[in-house]
């Protein structure tokens, strides 16, 4: 019987996002997807806790997490910080009509940006989706008065996020 302080470490946003994906479908296995949300609810427990968790033995462990590093699933382990503890953050979506033959140059140079946090190619009438944290409304006003001065930019929408329904575990926000 696992305790539930345990079993709510085993499970995550990841493992109902795969229950409903057949498992032969998937690279990995339940006891994969189980080491992942283990995981990433703390990248710090050990290899013991999760095989004594799992009921399997610590080398299965290592082993498992070896081969989702060497797959590419697992790029690496990181802290989660609650950003709006640090800072009172305005998260902004920014969308972007480029130049088609500019787009690679415009997302390549915003990507430099330390405002930026998420750039993607969208489809419909814009072509860039940026997700940005700005410290103020100055901050936001600036990026866009300045950065956003490219060759190739020929159109701007700016979003601001008012309230979260469900939000971004990474950023807080």
């Amino acid at each position: 019987m696992v305790d539930n302080k345990i079993y709510e470490k085993m499970k995550c946003d990841i493992n109902d996002r795969w229950s409903h994906i057949p498992h032969n479908l998937l690279p990995i296995d339940e006891i994969d997807i189980t080491v992942l949300c283990m995981l990433r609810n703390d990248a710090r427990i050990s290899n013991k806790e999760i095989a004594e968790a799992l009921g399997i033995s610590e080398a299965t462990v290592r082993r498992r997490i070896k081969n989702l590093i060497e797959k590419n699933i697992i790029l690496g382990f990181s802290v989660l910080i609650n950003v709006p503890a640090i800072e009172n953050s305005i998260k902004s979506y920014i969308e972007l009509k480029v130049d088609q033959s500019k787009i690679d140059e415009v997302a390549k140079r915003l990507s430099l940006n330390p405002w930026i946090i998420a750039i993607y190619r969208i489809n419909g009438e814009y072509d860039l989706l940026l997700e940005a944290l700005f410290i103020s409304m100055k901050e936001m006003q600036d990026f866009m008065d300045n950065d956003l001065k490219l060759e190739g930019i020929e159109k701007i929408s700016t979003n601001v996020v008012t309230k979260g329904y469900k939000i971004n575990k990474w950023y807080g926000l």
